[in-house]
């Protein structure tokens, strides 16, 4: 089955109107932030973690929790020297640009970089790896999920995949189908942090996962019946 069949390959001018792709920080998220100075004592001052490389920082879950910075309750960040900063719902770039200014209140040519660590999306259903999978960006589509799962298996429905997203509310779903070009333009292309992509079965696949099973139920009736006639003729 063809992704996207519907989408025009003859025009290469056609465009399809995404929706913005730019992640807005939301509570929960836990946020890489270094401040980098040309003196590293003064540089430790303002970060969790030492700054000597990025060889240390980030290699586990714990490691992001420790050394990350948590969005609280409140939509903040509590920055070592700097203080607070309300980060709920700003870009990345957004938050880089603000810690950029206050650091240049205290600092003399200092370099700011800020990183979601937390963006993970869960894969399941009919993929030929599913599993949970974290992405070292601050944006993903629903095809790149599929890809790092290893595609639809045989036996999956590309026009019956399911998206659950956190919102403030509670949960919400998207049912996307992968052969339409629609998908360009739904609001689960992009996925978001925590998102769950759920690929159902097709309609055969209760069929071929029975087969088995009735090839042996038809095999025993057709042997019952050759035998009673067999009887019968004797």
């Amino acid at each position: 089955m063809v992704y996207l069949k519907n989408a025009s390959f003859q025009d290469t001018t056609m465009v399809y109107h995404q929706p913005e792709k730019d992640y807005h920080i939301s509570i929960n998220d836990i946020l890489f932030v270094r401040i980098l100075t040309g003196n590293p004592e003064i540089s430790a001052l303002y970060n969790n973690a030492p700054t000597t490389g990025f060889s240390t920082s980030m290699t586990s879950e714990a490691d992001q929790y420790i050394n990350g910075f948590t969005v609280n309750g409140e939509g903040k960040i509590k920055l070592p020297v700097l203080g607070e900063l309300n980060v709920k719902g700003l870009t990345l770039q957004a938050v880089e640009k603000r810690i950029q200014d206050m650091a240049d209140e205290y600092l003399i040519d200092a370099t700011v970089i800020v990183r979601l660590l937390n963006f993970k999306v869960t894969v399941l259903g009919e993929v030929m790896r599913p599993g949970v999978y974290s992405h070292y960006n601050d944006n993903m589509t629903i095809l790149e999920a599929i890809g790092k799962a290893g595609d639809v298996t045989d036996l999956g429905d590309k026009r019956n995949i399911m998206v659950v997203r956190t919102v403030p509310e509670g949960r919400t779903t998207f049912e996307i189908n992968l052969t339409k070009k629609d998908l360009l333009t739904s609001p689960a292309f992009f996925l978001k942090p925590n998102d769950v992509v759920y690929v159902k079965p097709s309609g055969s696949k209760a069929f071929q996962i029975n087969l088995p099973t009735m090839s042996m139920i038809l095999s025993s009736v057709t042997t019952i019946i050759v035998l009673l006639q067999y009887f019968d003729n004797q």
